[in-house]
Parts: structure tokens; C-alpha cells; sequence
């Protein structure tokens, strides 16, 4: 039994809960277990983001020695003691919340709490920015169309939808998908999760397609790099490559900030998983699946340019340069070599696909974070609330569309260039981990007795430390400017969340005393499925 393993008593539990003073809201969850085990592979998949990382979120960034092959290997096997960790846990304690429920109970409670908080602030501007940007993927895909097949009118349309001159048409789509996604999670919660295995399997058959048309040019790539260097406006040269050791693990931190560490989504919603394979497996089966997508996708680049060239157009047209701002990637490649309108679609649409599946992904994720936080009087009652006929917790979700819609109005006031600086809050990410890693090794030291988990869990501290420092100081990841002092919009909204985080912990904590709960006691056990 898992509390008789992590030395909780049950039985007082039961006594306390049943007076309405006790540590939680009631004494079920009232969630339901309806999620499969595809649903929860598909949920990591799109919270380790793998088709987005063959997009613009790492190959802009190359060194001219990065080899994102290499780079993409070691980032995987320094994130299988996290995987360990993660699998451990969710199969000791699989609850709704996950790792805030480990870091709350085998840490601190209170520190758990807040840090669990400000997660969610951080997830929220993130998926905020996903839905403002998720327009760039859109105008790319347009122009590109619009150019390659000379349809005037989708390069028309694409000018239409481009974050950068026009943020209000940004803001009302991101808006409008992030809403019919709200709605669909509140009207049935096994809709939210059918929503990301369908976003995920429409995602999957643009990335196959992608990798089949890039595979079948291998021969014949030195054919298309004249219209690549027109789309693209980018200039080939003579210019050598190799690459070396410093600058491939000068990638890691962006492999392992964009996409290997993010395995957290299932644990959240692991009290609603079905069967034990699934809740044992799921995350390890995503971060293989993860780990084929992004190395494969990186391996057939060079295989089909070879090092040199690829490192040089990833270099130079990472970001995409006028007129069309096309940038050189993965998805823009295989349109471009498709050579016929409705594969190049297919494609394209396969791309914008992972954006709304990160999207689909977070709208659960973040219900099921507040959800178990409001369970444990953390937060306000009517957040664990449980719709009995849809199996929703319908008031996360209009929180969590509040706030996204508020985010994404901030977002089109400031502009896009400056809503940019809020990626800078990715090191809070880092951290939250090296916390979850602390918390491995308190348990396996006072109750396990696992060796195991113990060197896991060390490792995964020391290397989630280290990523700390670094998306903390590197001015690519937004936080840290070149001339060594923070990001002022950063900075405000890092320490803003901090302080917000921080006073509704106390607030909550006073509020609760007044109506004679200790919310510190529900950190003493582990909560009722």
C-alpha cells in the first residue's frame, strides 16, 4: 500500500475528513478513471512538444559546431533519471497533480504549494504565447503554400495573420481555438482528452509525411537548394563546417528546456488513467517516441544536405529573413521538396497541428494542477468542484481561460517582439524540477531505502540545477540580456509571480485557520483518488 510504504495512517484520515475539517475537500476526488493508455502517451507527447522542437524552438540557435544529432542524444539519456524518478512516483502515488503532490508531501508542503503556483503562472504565459504565436506557424504555412504554388491569394491571407504587423488577428485567433478547447474539456472531460490523441494522431501524419518526403529527396536535395535559397532568401557559400564537442552541448540546455524534461503532463492526470501498464508506462513510452522524432528529424537534415550545409542554412535562415520570412526548418523543408499542393498541405497542416496539441494538452494540465491544489484547501473549494455529469472540473477551466485570455490581451498591448521576454521565465521550469529531484532523494533516504531512486534523483538535481543556471543567465532564453543584466519585463513578472504565489499560500493558510482547518495537515497524507 502506498501510505503504508510512505508511513501515513489512513484511518484518522477517514475520522477528520468526515467532520468537513478535514485536510481535504471530501473524500473522493469524484474524478473518473477514462483515460487510456494512448491518451496518456498522447498527453506527453504534446507536453514534450517533439514536432515543434524540428520547427524554430532549436535549430535557430545552432553553433557552427552544434551537432543537434549528438546533442539530442545526450539530452535524452540526461533525461532518463528523470524518467525514472517520474515513473517511480507515479506508480507509488499516482494522483491527480502529480509531481506537486510528491514535492508537496516528500519535501515540503508549503514549498510544494508555492512552487506548484508559480508553475502554473509560468505554464499559463507560456501557453499564452502558444496561442499569440501559433498565428506564426499559420502565416508560414500560408506563405510558403502561397509561393511555391503561386496562389496570390494564400500569401494575401497569410499577410492577414501574422502576429508581428497585425497582434489583434493573432489575438483572436488564439483566443478563439483556446476557447473551443476550453469548451469542449468542460462540456465532457473525455472529450478534452479524445481532443489531444486526435490533435496528436494529425500531428503524427504530418510528421510522417515530412519524414517521408525528405527521405525520398536524399538523392536529389542539391536540386532544390536554388528554390530553397529564393524561399528562404538565403545565399549558399563555400563555407565549411564541423563539429565539435563545446558546441554540441551548447544545445543540450535548449533540447532539455524545449522538450526532453517536460514528462509531467500524464503524472497530473494519473488518478484518472486506467490500468497499471498505462499509469507505469506512459511517460517512458512518450520520451522514446520524443527521442526517435527529434533525432530522426535532425539526422535526416544532415543526411540529406550533410553537416556542413544544414548547420549553414540553420544558421542563417533559423529565424526566416525578408521577404517571406520562411524560416529553414524541418516542416518548411519537406513542404518545399513535396513538389505537389496537397502533400505540402497535409504538412503544413501536420505543423500547426502540434501547436494546438501543446495548446489542448496545457488546458488539462493546468485543471488538473489547480484542481488538486484547490483539493488540499490550498486554493478556493469551488476549484475542486466536479461537474457529476461530464466528469469536469469546470471552474479550472474558466479560470484558466481568464487568465490565458488576459495574458493573450497583455501580450497583443505589448507586441510581439517584447512578448517575447516572457519565454525568459522557462528557468522557473528548471527549477521546479530540481525541487521534484530533492524531493526523490528525501523519500528514498527516510522511506524507500531505494539506492536506486537515490542516484536518480541526485543525478537529476545536478542536472536540473545546472539547467537552471544556464536559462537563467543565457540571453537566448530570454531572462538574461547580452549586457548581463535581466530582462526588465521578465524580471517583473518572475518577481511579481513570486510575490503572488507566496501571499495566496498565506492568505489561503489564515483564511482557512479562521474557519478552524490546518491545511497544513493534508500535506501529511496522501489524497483519496
Amino acid at each position: 500500500m502506498v501510505k503504508e510504504n510512505i508511513k501515513y495512517c489512513t484511518r484518522p484520515l477517514n475520522a477528520v475528513t468526515s467532520s468537513g475539517k478535514g485536510p481535504f475537500v471530501r473524500e473522493s476526488s469524484g474524478l473518473v478513471k477514462q483515460v487510456s493508455m494512448a491518451d496518456a502517451v498522447m498527453i506527453n507527447l504534446g507536453n514534450m512538444s517533439a514536432g515543434l522542437a524540428l520547427y524554430t524552438g532549436v535549430t535557430p540557435y545552432v553553433m557552427p559546431g552544434s551537432d543537434l544529432v549528438l546533442a539530442s542524444i545526450i539530452a535524452f539519456l540526461a533525461s532518463l533519471p528523470q524518467a525514472y524518478v517520474y515513473t517511480r512516483f507515479i506508480t507509488k502515488v499516482p494522483r491527480t497533480g502529480g509531481d506537486y503532490v510528491w514535492l508537496s508531501r516528500f519535501l515540503n508542503g508549503y514549498v510544494g504549494s508555492i512552487m506548484a503556483i508559480i508553475l502554473m503562472v509560468e505554464s499559463t504565459a507560456y501557453f499564452a504565447l502558444t496561442a499569440f504565436f501559433a498565428s506564426t506557424a499559420i502565416n508560414n504555412v500560408l506563405t510558403e503554400m502561397g509561393v511555391l504554388y503561386n496562389n496570390q491569394a494564400m500569401v494575401n491571407l497569410a499577410n492577414q495573420v501574422n502576429p508581428y504587423t497585425d497582434p489583434l488577428i493573432a489575438f483572436a485567433i488564439g483566443a478563439l481555438v483556446f476557447g473551443i478547447i476550453i469548451a469542449l474539456n468542460i462540456l465532457r472531460a473525455r472529450w478534452g482528452f479524445k481532443l489531444i490523441t486526435v490533435l496528436g494522431v494529425l500531428s503524427a501524419i504530418g510528421t510522417l509525411l515530412a519524414f517521408a518526403v525528405l527521405l525520398a529527396n536524399l538523392s536529389n536535395f542539391s536540386a532544390s537548394l536554388p528554390s530553397i535559397e529564393n524561399l528562404m532568401n538565403v545565399t549558399v557559400t563555400n563555407q565549411k563546417y564541423f563539429s565539435n564537442l563545446s558546441d554540441t552541448l551548447f544545445m543540450i540546455p535548449f533540447l532539455a528546456l524545449f522538450t526532453y524534461p517536460w514528462m509531467q503532463a500524464g503524472p497530473a492526470i494519473a488518478a484518472e488513467i486506467r490500468g497499471k501498464n498505462a499509469v507505469k508506462y506512459n511517460v517512458i513510452i512518450a520520451l522514446l517516441i520524443t527521442f526517435v522524432v527529434v533525432t530522426g528529424g535532425y539526422a535526416v537534415m544532415y543526411a540529406l544536405g550533410g553537416y556542413s550545409l544544414i548547420t549553414q542554412l540553420y544558421m542563417n535562415g533559423g529565424f526566416g529573413n525578408p521577404p517571406y520570412f520562411i524560416p529553414f526548418t524541418f516542416w518548411t523543408v519537406a513542404m518545399l521538396l513535396a513538389k505537389n499542393e496537397l502533400l505540402s498541405l497535409i504538412i503544413g497542416l501536420g505543423l500547426i497541428s502540434w501547436e494546438f496539441f501543446v495548446l489542448a494538452y496545457g488546458v488539462v494540465v493546468f485543471s488538473r494542477y489547480v484542481f488538486a491544489l484547490a483539493f488540499d484547501r490550498v486554493l478556493p473549494d469551488k476549484l475542486a468542484e466536479v461537474n457529476p455529469r461530464t466528469g469536469s472540473p469546470v471552474y479550472t477551466h474558466l479560470l484558466d481561460l481568464i487568465l490565458t485570455v488576459l495574458l493573450l490581451g497583455y501580450i497583443t498591448f505589448i507586441g510581439a517582439d517584447n512578448a517575447l521576454a516572457l519565454y525568459g521565465m522557462t528557468f522557473l521550469g528548471a527549477l521546479y524540477f530540481a525541487l521534484v529531484a530533492i524531493a526523490g532523494v528525501v523519500h528514498s533516504v527516510k522511506s524507500e531505502k531505494n539506492p536506486i531512486l537515490l542516484v536518480a534523483s541526485i543525478i537529476m538535481f545536478g542536472y536540473f540545477a545546472y539547467l537552471t543556471y544556464v536559462s537563467a543567465t543565457n540571453p537566448d532564453f530570454g531572462f538574461m540580456q547580452p549586457n548581463g543584466t535581466p530582462n526588465q519585463l521578465t524580471l517583473d513578472f518572475v518577481i511579481g509571480s513570486l510575490i503572488f504565489s507566496v501571499g495566496l499560500v498565506l492568505a489561503m493558510y489564515f483564511y482557512r485557520k479562521r474557519q478552524g482547518i490546518d491545511i497544513s495537515l493534508a500535506y501529511k497524507y496522501i489524497p483519496p483518488e
